[in-house]
């Protein structure tokens, strides 16, 4: 009876270890990913130059679609009447895995020039790179 607890127990803490690692993104990873895909359209440096997307330094806890001196959104008002009033490691992550569904989903659909989607296993680990990058 013991041995079934402890085994339990066991499995228990080995679940709950693994759903926090899955969620925590890995840094490193998300920094090699961004360089990888996202570095084509954004710049990542404190700032940084604006390209066909907004540079991303500070992004993390900002209200989407409102960065200054990116003039190019539309839909920033309906970001926050659908429950997105900022970003964060979580709705980042859905937005760099589907850009397209995350639009549709908090936006009404609008428009973006953002058409390239990261492979969803990858999307916490860029999620937490993001966050990394604020003073």
């Amino acid at each position: 009876m013991l041995r079934t607890l402890l085994v339990a127990a066991g499995v228990a803490l080995t679940l709950g270890a693994s759903t926090t690692v899955a969620l925590a993104g890995d840094v490193a990873n998300g920094e090699k990913w961004a360089n990888r895909v996202c570095k084509a359209c954004h710049t990542f440096d404190k700032g940084g130059k604006h390209m066909v997307g907004p540079n991303l330094w500070g992004i993390y806890g900002q209200p989407p679609a409102q960065v200054e001196g990116f003039d190019r959104y539309q839909a920033a008002p309906l970001f926050a009447e659908n429950g997105i009033e900022t970003w964060n490691e979580e709705n980042l992550a859905e937005y760099v895995a589907d850009p397209e569904a995350f639009r549709q989903t908090y936006a009404g659909g609008h428009e973006s020039a953002m058409v390239v989607s990261l492979p969803p296993k990858f999307a916490p680990d860029v999620a937490a790179y993001l966050k990394t990058l604020q003073d």
